[in-house]
């Protein structure tokens, strides 16, 4: 009964009520009840003007979480802003990449690099790489293990490339330290792009040239290795003009891919063995049809770009250039179930979207961070 009324709190007065007595943080953290908490929206977003710029005159990035919104689409939730002041390096930091709630930062020029939770105000310094950096991204999934275990990946392609394969740096939160590693991709080394994805101890990268996925079991390079395997796409990554993305939703893995028409389709990959993988359509539609679901129609109103998928329906999230709202719509139905924005008056720009369990949110610390830093609010 306890249960059943707290989970009709929003997320933050649930975060909150931990303070109140060791009684209540031991009921907010009981695994039953964190198990039962919905998938929480987060967001990296800039603004569109001048007055949020850093001393090197770039745009900072700011982080926001959904507020709750109508079940039958009609209701519009808030997008809630996070402070990232707590952070000390953020005017001297670019983003490398965000994944899953967290953002992995890099001062400028430099080999320091720090992954900050935005939510928990937790952030981390990594200890430098032995390598200067071409590509680095964040590699995260907090749906796997317990709370305690959840550790993250830190990938960096080093640019020291050869035929099929080329050297990677991988650092790990559990032994907190760098480890360099041949991989053989099995496609040529420039035809990777920078489209990646992180699910259950691997990395997807989109290739050209073929057109294919690239899978790097990121888990197996703390013992030694970098396992590679390649998979063909159903169709090109940047056909037509529009761009392919990954996901994965009920544990399967998902190709979507929208074109110059902002057509949306979705794969999946069907099969229980290697031999007899094979991509599935599942879903086509028009992103035009969803933002018009909102009243818009013509012009700059019926933009839109795909966002992600959620991680258990067969559900995706969409940006509206017109409305300046990110929308949640169901595939099978064929209807918006879900809409949120910013304040009004604010104009912004809206790059990265997730899901992710609630119960991370309501963590005391950054995932296995020893020595990790932490601001009070």
């Amino acid at each position: 009964m306890l249960a059943e009324i707290i989970l009709r709190l929003p997320v933050d007065s649930v975060a909150r009520s931990k303070c109140v007595s060791k009684a209540w943080c031991a009921t907010v953290s009981d695994g039953y009840f964190r198990r039962r908490l919905p998938l929480q929206l987060s967001v990296v977003y800039f603004p569109d003007n001048d007055d949020d710029a850093s001393s090197r005159g770039k745009a900072l990035p700011r982080f926001a979480c959904a507020g709750s919104a109508a079940g039958d689409g009609a209701g519009i939730g808030l997008l809630r802003d996070r402070d990232l002041g707590f952070f000390p390096f953020l005017d001297v930091s670019v983003v490398c990449d965000a994944c899953n709630g967290l953002l992995l930062l890099r001062a400028a020029g430099t080999r320091r690099f720090y992954v900050v939770d935005p939510v928990t105000r937790h952030w981390a310094a990594l200890p430098p790489p032995s390598r200067d950096p071409r590509l680095s991204m964040l590699a995260f999934d907090p749906s796997s293990g317990s709370p305690r275990r959840r550790g993250y990946h830190v990938v960096n392609f080093t640019g020291r490339w050869h035929d099929r394969g080329g050297e990677v740096e991988v650092f790990s939160s559990e032994t907190r330290a760098w480890a360099l590693r041949d991989a053989e991709f099995g496609v040529p080394a420039a035809s990777l792009s920078g489209s990646v994805h992180f699910h259950a101890g691997a990395v997807y990268v989109l290739a050209s040239d073929p057109d294919c996925v690239v899978r790097m079991d990121v888990a197996a390079a703390e013992a030694g290795g970098l396992a590679c395997a390649v998979a063909e796409l159903p169709e090109p990554a940047d056909g037509g003009g529009g761009d392919g993305r990954l996901a994965h939703s009920a544990g399967r893995l998902h190709y979507v891919a929208t074109d110059g028409a902002l057509r949306l389709k979705v794969w999946v990959l069907d099969g229980e063995s290697p031999a007899a993988l094979q991509w599935r359509l599942k879903h086509a539609v028009k992103l035009g049809d969803v933002v018009e679901l909102r009243g818009e129609c013509g012009g700059r109103g019926s933009e839109a770009r795909f966002l992600a998928f959620h991680p258990e329906k067969d559900a995706v999230y969409v940006w509206s250039a017109g409305k300046l709202q990110l929308l949640e719509y169901d595939l099978t139905r064929k209807e918006v179930t879900g809409a949120w924005a910013f304040g009004e008056g604010q104009k912004n720009r809206v790059v990265k979207t997730w899901l992710v369990p609630s119960s991370m949110y309501l963590s005391d610390r950054l995932p296995l961070a020893d020595g990790a830093h932490v601001q009070q609010c």
